[in-house]
């Protein structure tokens, strides 16, 4: 019974030795540091409220891996809204939850994105403008001077929900009641 329990004992001790072996080769502080080298910072325009007068658009600064499109990982994080922290600071958005990217096509002076029908989904007069901001300003930070063009589910729009904001094409900026109210700082993340 004796050599039973001491095989038993070296058993589990190896086991929780190889264990042990395998997490320190997967050490997740490692990983986080090897993202960061490998990032590059964007913008992202979501709005922000300290009280239901005063709204502002503001950038957030986001980190996304150095190898994928600028444009394509920027509208992602767009659309996954603002991080749990962001919130806590007032920070929110007005792309209908389920807005997802389903194509950007590039040329060498305009760039068409091509978004999923959720983007097009409810809200009224001021959440419509803001939700077209938040995407127009995102867009402009990357690509100042190229033409902008929107369609959803493959198809070029003329209006945003039932409110009926006009979406001319190319995309233009337009005036917005957030603008005396509007901060010029970035956060950072």
């Amino acid at each position: 019974m004796g050599k039973l329990i001491s095989i038993f004992f070296l058993c589990f001790t190896f086991v929780c030795t190889s264990c042990n072996i395998q997490t320190s080769i997967h050490d997740p502080s490692l990983e986080e540091e090897v993202s960061l080298k490998e990032t590059v910072t964007t913008k992202i325009c979501f709005t922000r409220s300290k009280d239901p007068k005063d709204l502002a658009l503001v950038n957030v600064q986001r980190r996304v891996p150095k190898g994928e499109n600028i444009i394509d990982a920027t509208l992602k994080e767009l659309f996954l809204g603002p991080t749990k922290r962001e919130m806590l600071q007032g920070i929110m958005t007005e792309i209908p939850v389920g807005t997802r990217l389903i194509k950007i096509e590039e040329s060498e002076d305009a760039i068409l994105v091509d978004l999923s029908s959720q983007y097009l989904v409810g809200g009224g007069a001021a959440s419509v403008q803001l939700r077209y901001l938040q995407l127009y300003r995102t867009l402009k930070s990357l690509v100042p001077k190229k033409k902008l063009y929107l369609h959803v589910d493959g198809k070029n729009i003329k209006a945003i929900a039932g409110e009926g904001l006009e979406v001319t094409q190319p995309l233009s900026a337009i005036d917005d009641y957030t603008k005396t109210h509007e901060k010029s700082d970035d956060l950072q993340p």
